[in-house]
């Protein structure tokens, strides 16, 4: 392996929307959690938005590692696929989000799902500290009918701290 392999190319682009704010798009997993490593580094871990979207792995191991090759029933009318897709979130995304934010013992407890015809979403949501900065962690996982490809968007903000209106006596 040359020392050019060896080197990854974190694959990102900005865009900005209407509001002005600024969302990080991410073209693999690798390289989000890559991303996630290194704000946590750099003190800004409390304010990030930013989005992926691939093939679960477990799509791709099926396929032998080729897109091309993906069958038309991975998606989201196909309930193994969303069965496992729901046990990779659980089990590999959610614990690779925690390990990459240097917080282990985060907990996603506030969670819900919602299904349509068209895509199911899970949504996940939990409040954490890392060097004395509280914020809150949005975790939002979406599958659509049409393709096997899952859109992540990951969202932390800074929580308000309690106003303590002054009393009058």
């Amino acid at each position: 392996m040359t020392k050019k392999d060896k080197k990854q190319k974190v694959k990102v682009k900005t865009v900005e929307t209407k509001e002005g704010e600024k969302i990080r798009v991410f073209e693999d997993l690798d390289s989000f959690e890559t991303y996630l490593r290194g704000e946590t580094e750099d003190e800004e871990f409390d304010h990030v938005h930013c989005q992926v979207r691939y093939y679960p792995p477990f799509v791709l191991h099926e396929s032998h590692q080729d897109p091309e090759k993906i069958k038309e029933s991975a998606n989201s009318h196909n309930k193994k696929f969303v069965r496992h897709l729901h046990q990779h979130v659980e089990k590999h995304l959610l614990k690779d989000i925690k390990d990459s934010l240097g917080v282990p013992e985060l907990k996603f407890k506030d969670k819900s799902k919602e299904e349509n015809f068209n895509h199911v979403v899970w949504r996940y949501h939990a409040p954490t500290a890392v060097r004395d900065r509280e914020f809150l962690v949005h975790v939002t996982v979406e599958c659509h009918n049409d393709t096997a490809m899952v859109d992540v968007d990951y969202l932390t903000e800074p929580m308000q701290p309690a106003v303590q209106s002054e009393q009058v006596a």
